[in-house]
């Protein structure tokens, strides 16, 4: 263990260089390849796991936290085309991937992270504990279409961002194995469940809570005008704010890639 003295000298960039070799010498006998802060491999012949160590937030101040972000990416999903995108790059960056998380809020319900003032030995067996106990199990469960078609459902705190787009995804990844069928069925079923989201929001509106004296802007999608609206008190206020950007992004997409719109 780094002497107390020793490790409260070390800069963030050092600390983190610390930690990502020691997550990385246990990584790399399980297939993984280190690309600066990016850990990855490719499973299934192209898809993407990745660990990524993030050292702070620089454009917003923030320093000496370490965020470690997690992904999985299937490159249909990600590049929304049914064709195979060769050649392959010798690795993907987190952000690339389709299904992503953090440590912290797969394993903490929360988007924790790490101070780097702090021992960067201990921290990085903390991380290589998590990832064995809760990371490697998810990507082993989920290391080819098959099992992501099958159980990407199961792990909802791996999958922060995009689970909303689940039928979207599977439609390209039968569409990239040739089933048009399929893929047309799935992509429907998307874009219904889109159109009934937008109809909602259009009709009801969301309810959005503001402090008081809290103003927002926003374009009423009713009226077609922009809004303001300033909380006189604290509470829940109604935002009509349905947008068509995701329809009509659908629209483009079933076009480019010869899928049949269902008409109601």
């Amino acid at each position: 263990m780094f002497n107390r003295f020793r490790w409260n000298k070390l800069t963030s960039t050092e600390s983190v260089d610390i930690i990502e070799k020691i997550v990385y010498e246990y990584l790399k006998p399980l297939g993984f390849r280190k690309y600066g802060r990016t850990i990855h491999r490719f499973v299934d012949g192209d898809i993407s796991q990745v660990v990524h160590f993030q050292n702070g937030c620089p454009a917003k101040g923030v320093h000496n936290i370490l965020w470690v972000n997690l992904g999985i990416r299937v490159p249909e999903c990600v590049e929304r085309t049914f064709t195979i995108t060769e050649p392959l790059k010798k690795y993907y960056h987190e952000y690339e991937c389709n299904i992503r998380t953090r440590l912290g809020a797969l394993v903490d319900g929360k988007d924790s992270f790490y101070d780097l003032r702090k021992d960067p030995q201990k921290i990085a067996r903390d991380i290589v504990n998590r990832i064995e106990k809760y990371v490697l199990p998810i990507f082993e469960a989920l290391n080819s279409r098959d099992a992501i078609l099958k159980r990407r459902t199961e792990f909802t705190r791996f999958d922060q961002f995009n689970k909303h787009m689940i039928l979207l995804e599977n439609a390209m990844v039968f569409g990239r194995r040739g089933d048009l069928k399929e893929a047309t069925r799935l992509f429907n079923a998307h874009y219904q469940n889109a159109l009934a989201d937008y109809n909602n929001k259009l009709e009801y509106g969301d309810k959005t809570y503001l402090k008081k004296g809290e103003r927002i802007v926003y374009h009423n999608g009713k009226t077609d005008k922009t809004e303001i609206i300033t909380a006189s008190k604290s509470g829940y206020v109604t935002i009509y704010h349905a947008n068509k950007g995701h329809l009509i992004y659908l629209d483009d997409l079933a076009r480019k890639l010869g899928v049949s719109i269902y008409a109601l």
